[in-house]
């Protein structure tokens, strides 16, 4: 009879006990919004741009995100994370998207000076071009992008293009079938 009283108490104890003490989240019941409608905490996906396996042109892949690493930033630095994983990946290894700002149209990418050891010829600089633009240009804000390098505008990578031109989308080089 006393090992019953004295599960019962256990028993007792480990329902009443846990409502005492610290809370650490709120209770469903008093969340004032469900955490799905809620934007950080929303699924979102952003459009980047890799090479395809002939080299030629690039095509879209989405990548999903939180509704608040919905940056042009994010997108970027996504792009090259998956660039990373090709099998012949374009981007030099180490580069990096420094900063990135929008003014009228216009988006400035700052990049590592890791860019200065992009290979290749014209084809690697014109893929490269592309996967940047027109990732940056899938934001509605941007409709050009100038590079930079180190916060200095970048004159030219490669030697076949001048990069001190702003570059818009240029739809030819997409392949638009997703993967």
């Amino acid at each position: 009879m006393k090992k019953q009283i004295a599960l019962a108490a256990c028993l007792l104890a480990a329902v009443v006990l846990p409502g005492c003490g610290e809370v650490t989240e709120p209770p469903a019941s008093s969340v004032s919004a469900p955490a799905e409608t809620v934007p950080a905490q929303k699924e979102a996906s952003l459009t980047v741009y890799l090479p395809d396996e002939d080299g030629m042109r690039v095509s879209p892949r989405e990548v999903k995100v939180t509704a608040g690493e919905r940056t042009l930033k994010n997108a970027l630095f996504q792009m090259i994370l998956l660039d990373r994983k090709q099998r012949y990946p374009i981007l030099p290894a180490g580069l990096s998207v420094d900063d990135v700002s929008v003014k009228d149209g216009t988006a400035v990418i700052d990049l590592s000076k890791e860019i200065k050891n992009l290979g290749g010829g014209t084809t690697t600089e014109t893929m490269f071009i592309a996967m940047f633009v027109n990732t940056a240009t899938e934001f509605p804000n941007v409709k050009q992008v100038l590079f930079r390098m180190d916060g200095k505008p970048l004159t030219k990578i490669t030697g076949h293009y001048d990069m001190t031109q702003p570059f818009k989308r240029d739809e030819s080089l997409i392949r638009m079938e997703r993967k």
